[in-house]
């Protein structure tokens, strides 16, 4: 990522939390038009100012403010600081081992100074520094060259040699991936950074495909695929609808329909890998309602897991 790239993102952080902290509401939409960026990564601005530890209300669709009682003149921050520490909370484990630690350190210190706090942050743990893991710099050299490699992966049952193009280089759940093309196909593979075990730069150019950003943006967890997949229709029980208002679990997600009861109806559009272990999760909130044949896959699995043998995915 360049420079330039960084200071965009600090830029907008600054000014969301500008907005915010003068007592404001913000509008993702709204804000996507101000930044000229879509409101998926206006989005991500927001769930990461949240996760990092300034406690988000969501007022309304799309709209946003500080919870009440939280202002960062009560933990002694500038919106500039606010913004930095907020940054760095998305690449401090990029950075090495010493300035991850010193990063949640410093963290724990400015957002809890004493037992008294009431706000608590838990930072996720994660897979480990990118910069210590094998073969980061060839793989970036080979991205912003677009140039093909042939690497060395372990697979489950023997390790293998693939050629391919590699487009990005993208971290789930904190997991570090090698997200790519096989050699003379345009789908989509990932490959775990810490089982590719030996790599070698090819003199070989390649055209990226220019839906790379996109595919990224609408994704929720590693399982997505370049195509967005069929209509999905979920129910959703009144008990767990409040959390579905609040975050988007799904691709494309929107609510169709909020019942009396308090439950709601979603509408995603997804491949099935890429919902069925958030549906999973959240049963026995949640139930398929469309299409049949995502529903008769879940009761696959979870009928093969009360028989006591492995579930198959694919």
């Amino acid at each position: 990522m360049k420079n330039k790239n960084y200071d965009k993102k600090i830029f907008r952080l600054v000014s969301i939390l500008n907005k915010l902290n003068n007592g404001g509401k913000v509008s993702s939409g709204k804000l996507a038009q101000e930044f000229n960026v879509s409101i998926r990564s206006v989005q991500r601005d927001l769930d990461l100012l949240n996760t990092a530890g300034f406690p988000l209300d969501m007022n309304e669709k799309g709209v946003y403010s500080f919870m009440p009682g939280f202002s960062l003149k009560k933990v002694m921050l500038t919106n500039e600081e606010a913004s930095l520490l907020t940054f760095f909370h998305e690449i401090a484990d990029s950075l090495g081992k010493n300035f991850s630690e010193s990063f949640r350190s410093l963290v724990t210190k400015v957002l809890s100074r004493d037992d008294g706090s009431p706000f608590y942050v838990k930072l996720p743990e994660v897979q480990g520094a990118m910069k210590n893991l094998p073969f980061m710099n060839e793989l970036e050299r080979a991205i912003r060259e677009s140039k093909k490699v042939s690497i060395s992966y372990e697979g489950a049952k023997k390790t293998g040699e693939y050629k391919v193009c590699p487009l990005k280089l993208i971290n789930f759940d904190g997991f570090w991936y090698l997200l790519a093309m096989p050699d003379k196909k345009r789908e989509f593979r990932k490959f775990r950074s810490e089982k590719i075990k030996g790599l070698r730069l090819l003199n070989e150019p390649f055209d990226p495909p220019r839906n790379v950003k996109s595919v990224l943006d609408r994704s929720v967890n590693i399982w997505f695929n370049e195509t967005p997949g069929e209509k999905i229709l979920l129910d959703i029980d009144k008990d767990a609808a409040h959390y579905f208002k609040k975050k988007i679990y799904f691709p494309e997600q929107r609510i169709v329909k909020e019942k009396k009861d308090g439950s709601l109806v979603l509408e995603t559009r997804a491949n099935f890998n890429e919902v069925m272990r958030t549906i999973i999760h959240w049963i026995p909130d949640i139930r398929v309602i469309s299409p049949r044949t995502l529903d008769g896959r879940i009761r696959e699995l979870l009928s093969a897991y009360l028989k006591g043998s492995r579930p198959r995915w694919g």
